[in-house]
């Protein structure tokens, strides 16, 4: 059954709304889900980089500006970027900022008239104060991202300062389940509130996030996408030298009827199986206080007959 979505109050940045019937046990399910998306995945614009004339760094103090350097990142990144024209779909662009007259509080509503592309929601943002004489020659990098992303991760303008870049549009999303009865049927109310920056609308953010939706739950819909998982990995035929070997190998030394001298020498050395004996070197061997050459050639004699070497890979064998 298809349900309602009645718009109880819209405006530039807020908009509640309530969807009804939903079915039993669905209310939640598609409110979390919805909010989610709504706060995760659509896209913005940010302050991305930015260059003051006479700053060497993102510490710095300015002279004529009672702000300091970290102050203004502060501001800047608060900037809300709305397109001028919807059809347009621009991945970023450069500001050049001169600011030569006598003006001494900077807002970010003055930025506006440098830009080509954008416009600014929050006009009356303060970006600094300045004392009158100062001339303020600044460079914005604004860009399209989606969330959130660290300056630590910028790095495509050097001789700019990166600072964290803030793109969701959408402020605060929230929810309420109520419970009732429709046709003598259990059904559900969903109140949904969204709160954006005004660079979209809450009716605009809930169509784009419902289209984000049904691309990701499309791939569910398409039987073409399901794939048998290819076993890659190769079975191992265990052939009859193949367990023979294994087998010899977990062989108790003691049990080969070597001498009680040769015996000796390797249980000192804590060697009691094939399997660690045939990872030595012959040169080892000899290093073994009392093993001499007839002991090491009593042992390459039984090998032999074994199919055994030294120095032996056993990794395939365990």
């Amino acid at each position: 059954m298809n349900f309602k979505i009645l718009v109880l109050k819209t405006t530039n940045n807020l908009g509640i709304f309530k969807i009804y019937p939903i079915n039993n046990g669905n209310g939640i399910t598609i409110g979390n889900t919805l909010r989610r998306i709504l706060l995760s995945s659509l896209y913005g614009y940010s302050v991305s980089y930015f260059k003051i004339k006479g700053v060497l760094h993102e510490f710095s103090t300015i002279k004529g500006i009672i702000e300091d350097v970290p102050e203004i990142i502060l501001n800047l990144k608060q900037i809300r970027f709305k397109l001028k024209k919807n059809n347009l779909d621009i991945e970023k662009e450069k500001i050049k900022i001169k600011i030569k007259n006598k003006k001494t509080k900077i807002y970010a509503g003055d930025i506006e008239r440098y830009s080509k592309y954008f416009e600014i929601t929050n006009k009356k943002l303060v970006i600094c104060n300045k004392d009158e004489s100062v001339y303020l020659n600044m460079k914005l990098i604004v860009d399209k991202g989606i969330g959130y992303l660290p300056s630590e991760k910028k790095k495509e303008y050097k001789k700019f300062i990166a600072i964290d870049s803030i793109y969701t549009p959408i402020k605060n999303v929230s929810f309420k389940v109520i419970n009732y009865s429709y046709k003598n049927i259990n059904k559900e109310i969903l109140n949904l509130n969204i709160i954006t920056d005004g660079t979209i609308s809450p009716i605009k953010s809930l169509i784009q996030s419902s289209k984000i939706l049904i691309n990701i739950f499309n791939n569910f819909t398409n039987q073409r996408q399901y794939y048998k998982k290819k076993n890659n990995k190769k079975t191992k035929k265990y052939d009859e030298n193949y367990i023979k070997i294994k087998k010899i190998l977990n062989t108790k030394l003691e049990k080969e009827n070597f001498t009680v001298r040769t015996i000796n020498c390797l249980n000192s050395s804590k060697i009691y199986k094939w399997n660690d004996l045939v990872i030595f070197k012959k040169s080892d061997l000899l290093k073994i206080k009392n093993f001499g050459k007839k002991s090491l050639k009593e042992l390459i004699k039984k090998m032999d007959k074994r199919n055994l070497q030294f120095e032996m890979d056993i990794k395939k064998y365990n």
